[in-house]
């Protein structure tokens, strides 16, 4: 679009220089071949021509002027394009940026994926483990229950034979304080305290 305007007013520029320098031309041919006629053709001629003149200068002004706009526009052209082309430099860089950032959301978004997985896998094993130890926590609790039961029935029996072991000690020396000398039996007792009766 900035090239089809630089391309108009250059060729306008032209277009405007060569009439210019046309009409230059026609005015000076037009002034040395004619004869300088006399009276009221010549004041028309002469006014005709310092109206040429006038026009002529102001063309050129107006050219010089439009010179001057297609220079400036030439140049905003020209800094317009570096900034479009910058431009589509860092739309480049951004796009990479953007199809780089795209891969690693991907590649994480697959991570992420791979990593539930294997967090409900060792949730389910947890779950499965913790399953295992309530059972093992409640074998051993009745276990311990069962050992429990066998220490106090133990700690009975030891206290039972204990008192029974009193008893017999006590029988043994009742026994010999009732012992008669020449009797047909007598009561001894072993050395594992069995009462035994001899005939």
């Amino acid at each position: 679009m900035f090239g089809e305007i630089l391309l108009s007013n250059s060729l306008f520029g032209v277009a405007l220089v060569a009439g210019f320098g046309a009409g230059a031309v026609l005015t000076r041919l037009l002034g040395s071949l004619a004869i300088r006629p006399k009276g009221k053709r010549a004041d028309d001629l002469q006014h005709r021509i310092r109206a040429l003149d006038a026009d002529l200068r102001v063309a050129q002004r107006t050219s010089d002027e439009l010179k001057v706009e297609r220079d400036a526009l030439a140049e905003q052209i020209v800094k317009t394009t570096t900034e479009l082309s910058a431009l589509k430099e860092q739309a480049a860089s951004h796009a990479e940026i953007v199809r780089k950032l795209k891969a690693d959301i991907q590649h994480e978004c697959a991570k992420t994926s791979q990593l539930r997985l294997e967090l409900a896998a060792r949730a389910e094993e947890m779950v499965r483990t913790y399953v295992e130890l309530r059972e093992a926590k409640t074998e051993l609790g009745v276990s311990q229950v069962g050992s429990n039961v066998d220490t106090d029935q133990i700690v009975r029996l030891q206290r039972e034979r204990d008192e029974m072991s009193t008893k017999v000690e006590a029988l043994r020396r009742e026994m010999a304080t009732l012992r008669r000398p020449g009797s047909a039996s007598s009561l001894v007792l072993d050395a594992d305290d069995d009462l035994l009766v001899d005939c």
